[in-house]
């Protein structure tokens, strides 16, 4: 089960991190919002696959990690911290699965036929900063969940230490970059668990 576990977890990230690539959307995450608003309305079904992606990697991921959290032998420190975890991304798992559905439809809403509409301006800026603020805790969330992982990995075995310190690494680093900031790229948070993933089949102990 162990190694069903890291090869759903490769899968996950291989699914979310794909459709990033699309060379008509590289551009959305440096781009001024209505240039980004532009770009989806020009690339809708994309900008659908795209978070369609993202949200099945966090399905795969959660499912990947419960099942690790059952499979893999531990004590009972490293086992504490491996359900912390996973516990923990599961909340931002779902945080992140509810952005994701905001930004789905209201993005392609705004890049509509006239574009924004003046009316509801002040509607999409509360809009916007509710999922700024879900966004936020998502990022928390997981990265802090990133740390539990590692430290239980590296306290109950199952990877090799330099893996699981990796993923201590990025957590603290994605906390450390989204308090200052107020932003991150989602994309490097999917990074520990597809270097996990790799590592349960291959051995990497």
């Amino acid at each position: 089960m162990v190694t069903v576990a890291g090869w759903l977890l490769v899968a996950g990230t291989i699914i979310g991190l794909a459709p990033v690539a699309n060379p008509s959307l590289l551009r959305i995450w440096l781009v001024p919002r209505a240039e980004h608003i532009a770009i989806v309305g020009a690339h809708r079904r994309a900008w659908y696959l795209l978070n369609g992606g993202f949200a099945a990697a966090t399905i795969a991921t959660i499912a990947a990690l419960v099942l690790l959290a059952v499979a893999l032998e531990a004590d009972d420190v490293g086992r504490a911290a491996l359900i912390a975890g996973t516990a923990a991304y599961a909340v931002g798992g779902v945080l992140w699965c509810a952005v994701l559905a905001i930004r789905s439809t209201v993005t392609p809403a705004l890049a509509g036929p006239g574009g924004q509409d003046p009316t509801a301006s002040s509607a999409v800026r509360l809009l916007d900063e509710a999922q700024g603020g879900t966004f936020a805790a998502y990022v928390l969330m997981t990265a802090v969940a990133l740390v539990a992982l590692g430290i239980a990995l590296a306290v109950g075995g199952g990877v090799a230490d330099v893996v699981a310190v990796a993923s201590v690494a990025v957590g603290v680093i994605a906390l450390v970059i989204q308090l200052a900031t107020g932003d991150l790229v989602p994309a490097i948070l999917y990074l520990p668990t597809l270097a996990i993933g790799i590592a349960l089949p291959a051995g990497w102990t």
